[in-house]
């Protein structure tokens, strides 16, 4: 059986590395330079960073047993959260410590008498209900427009599943009153590369498979099962796995009705802008990762690459990124220069860095971050996906699934599709 794969992120590679323990011949068609994906890296001088934060808190055997072929280092998953002057560890909910007593005092009243009706018709309603009007407005409903460019009550909650800790009202009052307190986030370890960064880790699976770069798929001929590329060369399948964005992926197949074409537009993303600076002084990053909230700094989200591995940074220097996310319905607000000045005004304001200690930064765009969990997306996508599988096409990924996976999951995902053309699922 001779599978083609679009797309050499995780889910590809994975699909090729499994292809090719089951006896199967497999080739991936990756449109980019370098393989890898969102788990892909680069370099600025000698700092390193990723595309974005990525850790691994993967406890599945399949998925351990290919990472941990790489040396790795075991990292608390401690996050943080700046608000309005403040830093709380994450999740807020359960870490009021800091705040004025008033606003406390506000926060737990306000949790106690949450709407214990609310449903869950949206992400907003579902917050409300489990936070109360306080908590909810301040954090979660601010960090919703930052992260998904969207407001909350345009969201359903079919992406939630453990992201968001539901404490007790003994957690909230624990919290309020001392900052001893447990980790309550969703993995209790995190893992990193020592060297190398987070694309190490596929690096062994990699390895296994055939990769073409610079072949971007611009047309899909099903019934002559033939790709053909925006370099003029063409390649005919016997099975097709994509990994590609699932709206792109309608774009280039032949022959698809107008009413599916029609359903595709309806699915988008966020973008991030990643903003990476480098500093000549080891001690900048505070925290593994952070939140914002402020409504003035567009920073949703920042990680320090050091503080995963000094392999990240030069001798006696450390770093952060920063994500900036946007869309059609939130297009960003600056241009480069512009959003790396506004930066480090952040950073000023935070107490986090002055400019005097930036040795390098760098900005770019990756056009896909999130599929976004608007109402009714989960329908439309599902019936994208069953029309493709039933022309033969078979997707993995989280842009080929359409859907919030983690690095782990998309690996699954990418196994998975290989056994369904093998008949093993």
């Amino acid at each position: 059986m001779y599978i083609a794969v679009l797309g050499g992120g995780i889910a590809g590679i994975s699909a090729n590395y499994h292809a090719k323990i089951n006896g199967y011949h497999c080739e991936i068609f990756e449109a980019g330079q370098r393989y890898g994906g969102l788990l892909d890296n680069f370099q600025i001088n000698e700092f390193r960073f990723d595309t974005a934060v990525h850790l691994s808190f993967t406890k599945d055997k399949c998925v351990r047993d290919i990472f941990d072929k790489v040396e790795y280092l075991t990292l608390k998953p401690q996050a943080y959260n700046y608000s309005n002057g403040y830093w709380l560890k994450h999740p807020v909910q359960n870490n009021l410590y800091p705040l004025p007593v008033e606003e406390k005092v506000l926060a737990v009243n306000e949790f106690i008498n949450r709407p214990k009706k609310s449903g869950q018709e949206n992400y907003k309603s579902w917050l409300l209900g489990q936070y109360g009007n306080y908590i909810a407005e301040n954090y979660p409903l601010l960090y919703t427009r930052k992260y998904w460019t969207v407001d909350a009550e345009k969201l359903s909650t079919d992406w939630v599943g453990n992201r968001m800790y539901k404490p007790s009202i003994d957690e909230v009052l624990f919290g309020a009153m001392t900052d001893q307190t447990p980790n309550t986030y969703y993995a209790k370890e995190m893992r990193y590369p020592q060297i190398g960064g987070y694309r190490k880790f596929v690096e062994s699976m990699a390895e296994e498979c055939r990769i073409h770069l610079n072949k971007k798929a611009i047309r899909i001929n099903l019934k002559k099962k033939k790709i053909e590329f925006a370099d003029g060369s063409s390649n005919y399948y016997e099975n097709l796995i994509s990994t590609i964005p699932l709206p792109e992926l309608v774009k280039i197949v032949s022959d698809i009705p107008n009413n599916v074409k029609d359903i595709a537009t309806d699915l988008w993303a966020t973008s991030v802008q990643l903003i990476s600076i480098g500093f000549n002084r080891p001690d900048i990053a505070k925290y593994l990762w952070f939140y914002v909230y402020d409504e003035d700094i567009e920073v949703a989200r920042a990680y320090s690459p050091n503080l995963k591995s000094q392999d990240n940074v030069p001798d006696g220097c450390s770093s952060l990124q920063f994500e900036i996310y946007h869309s059609k319905y939130k297009p960003l607000k600056m241009q480069e220069d512009a959003l790396i000045e506004h930066i480090i005004s952040a950073m000023k304001k935070m107490k986090l860095a002055e400019k005097n200690d930036i040795v390098i930064t760098d900005c770019r765009n990756v056009p896909y971050a999130n599929v976004v969990f608007d109402l009714g997306m989960v329908k439309k996508r599902n019936i994208l996906r069953d029309y493709l599988d039933g022309m033969g096409i078979k997707t993995a990924g989280r842009f080929g699934e359409w859907d919030y996976l983690w690095s782990d999951q998309s690996l699954l995902s990418g196994k998975r599709a290989i056994e369904s053309l093998a008949g093993l699922i």
